[in-house]
């Protein structure tokens, strides 16, 4: 019964709060994204961010951000980035940029997040933040007025809840009204509840804090026995070249290797 009770406005409150309430990391400005709809996951923002802007614009991502984003750009006018400047760009208003935070391949905020975003507001780019890895992060410190260009921001606990990537509970936080096909499932109420329920329940008892708080000394154990460098995210070491090359996802020389399955109470 209290699956069918849970309302938007609710799911988006305890999100907003949840992101908000942490120790180690901060994100200010979010409520001036007024407008917030439950999602299937990220990923269905992705999908979203996507369909609006590559009618005429060129999507963009990092070289190393999340797979996804290359099978969407097999579709659409699509560019991997290794480094992202000005004189790269094919113009101001002709981009769009999808990047998370932290990034990805690195598992630490972005080293020239600050002067990307800076060009993405001079050169009119709007920006998908995406911080699925929030849950499971520290270090990360956000300033979201800083940032105009910055449209959409988006996060899951898939990352943060082991067995919540299968019930996909998302957010998508906007400046403006988006009217596409997300919020037109929110506003006709065709949400998961279950899953909203699920996410609910779990934001209220673990904080975005939980899982460094919990796993710290295992994460350290487990980098120093396996030879790999300390990042700010609990599951991701990053490893030597060569012995780690498996896991190069086409940055040289940075091997993020997934240590997951050192962190929980069986293995």
């Amino acid at each position: 019964h209290e699956y069918q009770d849970i309302s938007l406005t609710e799911y988006a409150t305890v999100w907003r709060n949840w992101l908000e309430f942490s120790e180690t990391k901060s994100i200010t400005g979010l409520d001036k994204f007024a407008h917030a709809d439950y999602t299937q996951g990220t990923s269905q923002t992705f999908d979203q961010f996507v369909i609006k802007h590559s009618k005429d614009r060129t999507i963009t991502a990092l070289v190393g951000e999340f797979q996804y984003h290359q099978c969407l750009g097999k579709h659409i006018n699509f560019q991997s980035m290794q480094y992202f400047h000005a004189d790269q760009l094919h113009g101001p208003g002709l981009t769009a940029l999808i990047i998370s935070a932290p990034f990805s391949d690195f598992g630490v905020l972005h080293p020239d997040f600050n002067q990307i975003m800076d060009i993405c507001t001079r050169m009119d780019v709007p920006v998908c933040l995406d911080l699925a890895y929030w849950g499971i992060s520290k270090n990360v410190h956000l300033d979201l007025d800083r940032y105009p260009c910055i449209q959409e921001v988006t996060c899951s606990l898939s990352k943060p809840f082991f067995t919540l990537e299968n019930h996909r509970v998302g957010i998508r936080f906007t400046r403006k009204y988006c009217d596409d096909g997300i919020s037109m499932l929110n506003e006709v109420n065709m949400q998961n509840k279950h899953s909203m329920s699920l996410g609910v329940h779990y934001m209220k008892n673990f904080g975005p804090d939980w899982n460094w708080n919990t796993y710290a000394q295992k994460y350290e154990q487990a980098c120093d026995e396996l030879d790999l460098v300390y990042t700010d995210t609990v599951i991701f070491g990053l490893g030597r070249y060569p012995m780690y090359s498996e896991f190069n996802r086409g940055i040289t020389h940075n091997n993020r290797v997934c240590i997951s399955q050192y962190l929980g109470d069986t293995q």
